[in-house]
């Protein structure tokens, strides 16, 4: 009997944290294993003695990223997440990539991770194409904006980047439940071997409308293209897919 390459089973997922006030998580997808096989950003709150260990960390550890992950021990799905059964979740938080989320020791350990809210969410689609032009998901709140690469199809990149200041002309409202924005004279296709967007100014539009808007793109959060390409039978040399 063939395996349903459909169903998801409950793992272990890990996320990209970023934001200092607001705190916000960007799923690590897969394109080749069906239970990572989502572009994933949610809200989520963490107990303030966390919270407060997490943002010393990165005020004495600048231009560090962090993940956050949950526990061999509370296994989650991601339409579990979508369908709002899973509502909360233990998790470990890191300062950079575990080489193994269940051995290396933690920067904060079994974190209480409540999912306030879905940003955005949905399954890999191989019918969409490329788009024409680099784009990314922009989301985020009247203090902290965030750009997450928006993924097609293998291959693909991840790369999350700050913004350098909340746009002024995308109303607050629009910027919490996400948009996408094509970066104009940028291609999207080919595959870059350092992040793609440097700091500066950047005209965009919304929503692969005709009207132009400009963007400040701040420091690189993370990039990388091994985690999302990986073949389904590979071990992975890093992260949650050991």
């Amino acid at each position: 009997m063939m395996k349903n390459s459909i169903i998801n089973t409950p793992d272990q997922h890990g996320f990209i944290l970023n934001g200092t006030e607001a705190l916000y998580i960007c799923h690590l997808p897969m394109f080749n294993m069906e239970n990572h096989m989502y572009q994933v950003t949610l809200e989520i709150t963490i107990s303030p003695e966390a919270k407060a260990a997490y943002l010393n960390d990165r005020q004495t550890n600048p231009g560090n990223y962090y993940v956050l992950g949950n526990l061999q021990t509370d296994l989650f799905t991601i339409p579990d997440v979508m369908l709002g059964i899973t509502k909360n979740f233990q998790a470990d938080i890191f300062r950079g990539m575990p080489a193994d989320p269940n051995k290396d020791e933690p920067l904060i350990h079994n974190v209480t991770t409540t999912i306030t809210r879905i940003v955005y969410a949905r399954h890999f689609d191989y019918s969409i194409p490329y788009p024409d032009d680099l784009t990314y998901i922009i989301f985020g709140n009247e203090k902290e904006a965030f750009l997450d690469h928006y993924l097609t199809e293998e291959e693909d990149f991840l790369s999350i980047i700050a913004l350098d200041k909340v746009p002024d002309w995308l109303p607050a409202e629009q910027l919490a439940i996400s948009a996408n924005v094509g970066f104009i004279g940028i291609p999207s296709t080919p595959m870059p071997d350092t992040p793609p967007l440097a700091p500066g100014s950047y005209k965009v539009t919304f929503q692969g409308q005709e009207d132009l808007y400009e963007l400040h793109v701040g420091e690189d959060i993370f990039f990388d293209t091994e985690i999302v390409n990986m073949p389904a039978e590979q071990t992975a040399a890093k992260g949650f897919y050991v």
